[in-house]
Parts: structure tokens; sequence; C-alpha cells
């Protein structure tokens, strides 16, 4: 079993992980309200940097890891919402941006490897 095999089982893992309790996570930590939504801003700062470094370094997918990331982006702020002004809409909102997320790294870390450039 290659290395590729088991990080795209970890993964499929984690998306149900996150399906099944997703919402129960984030009724949690929406208990600590400011030091919740400090620490969801800053993974939300650090995955628009990524966003960043993975446009201006190019190759065959990076169209599916912005996609990716620009999901990272809007499952992190719709937990920081929800953590600062609880509504329904926002749970569901950041459980699909980070199933989508979760999804697109499945596809990408299952895509063939482009052939060596000669």
């Amino acid at each position: 079993m290659s290395s590729r095999t088991v990080e795209a089982a970890f993964i499929a893992v984690i998306a149900l992980v996150v399906l099944i309790g997703g919402r129960s996570l984030l009724v949690e930590i929406a208990h600590f309200g400011y030091p919740a939504a400090f620490a969801l801003g800053a993974l939300t700062l650090a995955q628009t940097l990524a966003l960043r470094r993975n446009i201006a370094a190019g190759g065959p997918l990076v169209g599916v890891q912005a996609t990716r990331d620009m999901a990272f982006i809007g499952a992190s702020t719709a937990a920081a919402l929800f953590v600062l002004a609880p509504a329904r809409w926002s749970i569901g909102t950041c459980i699909v941006a980070l199933e989508i997320a979760l999804v697109l790294e499945l596809m990408a870390r299952l895509a063939p490897s482009p052939p060596p450039a000669t």
C-alpha cells in the first residue's frame, strides 16, 4: 500500500468524522467565544497565505488546490461567524464547505502523477 493511498484513506476518514460530528464540535467551540474566533481567524489567515503560495507555485493541479483553499477559507469564516453570532445556517455552511475542501483534497491525492518533463 503506497503512502498516497494511506493519506487518501485518512482524508476519507476525516471527512466522515466531520460529517458525523462536525456540528457537535462547532457547538462546543462556540462556548469559548472570542478565543475560538481568534483561532479561527488565524486559520483563515494561514489558509489565505497558503492559497497565495499555491497559486504562485502553479502546476497541473493549481485549479483544484485553489478551489480547495477557498473552501477551507469559507469553512473557517463560517465557523468564526457561528462562534461570534450563532445562526443555524452557518453550521451547515461550515460543514458543507469543509466537506467540499476535503473531497477536493482527496481528489488531488488520488490524481495520477503528471509525467516528468522532458
